[in-house]
């Protein structure tokens, strides 16, 4: 080397531990990486154990719906990062320097600072000291007359009974008498006669039910053709004849108006003769009224006897009449008997042929209802109380 000559910088050599790190290939995992995060960001972060399956494709089986087109609104939203938002540490405001509202009120009414508690107050909430009645320990003891069944259980409480209401004492009005025994022509091998009996009983009662369904039938029938037939002109065919009629008898009226020949009244004063007999003939007929009002009271206190008689008849009559129509207590009538009976090739004549048939329920609803205890319902079907009312807005007003 020359002496003299200025000394160029060494290069490093390619070889080492440095060189190495910086100059090694590392495309293929930063791409990696940055698939994951855009993954991460659109989907979100994924379980660690593969247990589960995103199922992306869906069942072909199944027919798909229509997909409604989405907003623009709502995909930026839909496009928002997976990512959970940062954590802001917020201020609780329901303690005060790490004690809660709760205990500083507790702890201030221990204290006595509180308003509305006293110092003695807060002492017997710290201490538990109480002001009670002094027992003489070696007193006799006193019997306690609280029941058995109250001593049993802890959470029920010995009152004093109050009055029990008058009506509990009174007896129910019974509308109907349940008959306790049953027709033996209900049984499953009855007498022939027994049978007989009840299958005539039963006809005559449903004989004249149907009897009173036909003439309802009938008579709803004859309305509906009366509507049905009904001029509308008969009104006015009526009204035309009366106006003609009221016209004629106008006119008659006016034909029999003449003007009087003879000459106008005058008025004539009554004498005192005069005056006395009207007097005395108008005190004449009201004696002989007198007399004839009286004549008639003495024939019918002649007849008083027959009068009684009828009263009492009348009164019969009405009390029959009141027995024999069905009560009605409440708004509806009592359930009607079902109609149990059987036809001669219904009857089994052994337990092992027979039915079970019947329901308990009803005949005990039936008891209940015909002795006054339960008030007979119908099913009610909800209906709205008040009919819509229908307005027109005048708004277009406003801009005429």
């Amino acid at each position: 080397m020359e002496a003299g000559r200025p000394q160029s910088k060494s290069q490093r050599s390619r070889k080492g531990k440095r060189a190495w790190r910086k100059n090694v290939d590392i495309e293929d995992v930063e791409a990696g990486l940055d698939q994951k995060h855009e993954h991460e960001r659109v989907f979100g972060k994924d379980f660690e154990d593969n247990d589960f399956i995103l199922d992306t494709e869906g069942d072909s089986k199944l027919i798909k719906k229509p997909q409604s087109k989405k907003l623009k609104s709502q995909e930026i939203l839909d496009k928002r990062s997976k990512f959970p938002a940062l954590d802001v540490e917020r201020s609780n405001k329901k303690k005060v320097q790490g004690v809660s509202k709760k205990e500083i009120g507790r702890l201030m009414k221990l204290s006595g600072r509180h308003q509305g508690t006293t110092a003695s107050q807060a002492r017997l909430l710290e201490d538990g000291l109480v002001n009670t009645n002094i027992d003489d320990l070696w007193a006799p003891v006193t019997e306690d007359n609280t029941p058995e069944e109250f001593k049993k259980s802890s959470y029920t409480e010995w009152t004093t009974p109050k009055n029990q209401p008058k009506t509990l004492k009174e007896t129910p009005i019974s509308i109907k008498q349940t008959k306790a025994v049953i027709n033996s022509g209900k049984s499953y091998n009855p007498s022939f006669e027994s049978w007989k009996a009840l299958l005539n009983e039963e006809f005559v009662k449903e004989s004249s039910n149907e009897e009173k369904r036909q003439l309802l039938k009938e008579h709803q029938e004859r309305i509906k053709h009366l509507i049905a037939t009904m001029n509308d002109n008969e009104e006015l065919d009526s009204t035309d004849d009366e106006a003609e009629k009221s016209a004629v008898e106008v006119d008659e009226d006016d034909e029999n108006i003449k003007l009087s020949i003879n000459k106008p009244t005058q008025v004539r004063i009554k004498t005192k003769t005069k005056r006395n007999r009207e007097r005395k003939h108008k005190e004449r007929e009201e004696l002989q009224l007198k007399l004839k009002e009286l004549k008639t009271q003495i024939h019918e206190l002649e007849k008083l006897e027959v009068y009684e008689e009828e009263v009492t008849q009348k009164l019969s009559n009405t009390k029959k009449k009141v027995a024999k129509a069905p009560k009605k207590l409440f708004k509806y009538n009592n359930l009607d008997d079902q109609l149990e009976i059987k036809l001669s090739d219904e009857i089994s004549d052994s337990l092992r042929k027979l039915k079970p048939e019947g329901n308990l329920l009803y005949d005990e609803m039936k008891k209940l209802q015909n002795s006054g205890k339960v008030e007979a319902r119908i099913p009610v079907s909800k209906r709205r109380k008040y009919t819509p009312k229908i307005t027109e807005k005048w708004t277009y007003k406003d801009f005429k």
